[in-house]
């Protein structure tokens, strides 16, 4: 049996012994607080899954409460025993030892929000990550009332699969084949005469081909589906 099927053992023992709805689910939250806790590295202890709880805005369970259970304190104890926290190899001196029992817990309770605190900065700064660049200089420039570069124009030019579907949108014989047809500006369904799109929505859809077209300097590239013959829908004339 491995590490997870042995918390998940433990978890499921707690659960049946516990009879209370409530405690049951305060059990499932603090499950989760201890599971996301050694993720993270963060030692387990009754605050720092209170401040777990209070994060994702749960009731409960408090710190007090926890030490007050029996069975929700034993969960804890035996996740707790179980942790394993990587040693920081950066430290560059043992934490000394204080004697006051006051002073020592209140020490904890600081370093434990501290640790909370990296590991809410590491997943922010994670988050910014995954955050796509932008082009820093071009917002200052046009900040200063300069136009758009004209190499900003240019890549915003859709992509040639963009273009196969607008040209396919337009097609009137693919539309044929859906039940659809293209009547007075609007796309309507054959039968019904439901509109799908309406003429806004196909105007809309013409000028960004029109704007592309202007944008080639190759008169012969027309959009897939929409070209100049006398069964496209979209004349686009370059």
């Amino acid at each position: 049996m491995n590490a997870a099927e042995n918390i998940q053992a433990i978890f499921d023992q707690c659960f049946a012994e516990s009879k209370n709805p409530r405690q049951q689910e305060s059990l499932k939250r603090i499950h989760k607080a201890c599971e996301y806790l050694q993720q993270q590295d963060i030692r387990i202890t009754p605050s720092a899954v209170e401040r777990y709880c209070i994060d994702h805005d749960w009731e409960g369970p408090k710190a007090q409460s926890i030490r007050n259970s029996p069975v929700l304190k034993r969960y804890l104890v035996l996740r707790k025993s179980g942790q394993v926290i990587r040693a920081n190899t950066k430290a560059s001196r043992p934490t000394p030892l204080i004697a006051d029992e006051t002073v020592r817990a209140y020490v904890n309770l600081l370093t434990e929000e501290r640790d909370q605190a990296i590991s809410d900065k590491n997943r922010i700064v994670k988050g910014l990550r995954s955050i796509p660049g932008i082009q820093i200089d071009e917002l200052i420039r046009q900040g200063f009332g300069a136009p758009p570069s004209q190499l900003t124009r240019e890549e915003r030019r859709l992509s040639p699969l963009t273009l196969e579907a607008l040209g396919r949108l337009f097609d009137e014989q693919l539309l044929s084949n859906c039940g659809l047809r293209i009547h007075r500006d609007r796309l309507i369904h054959n039968l019904t005469g439901n509109e799908l799109l309406e003429k806004r929505h196909v105007e809309a859809l013409r000028s960004l081909g029109q704007s592309r077209s202007a944008s080639r300097d190759d008169n012969s590239n027309n959009l897939p589906g929409i070209g100049a013959e006398k069964t496209s829908t979209i004349d686009l004339k370059e």
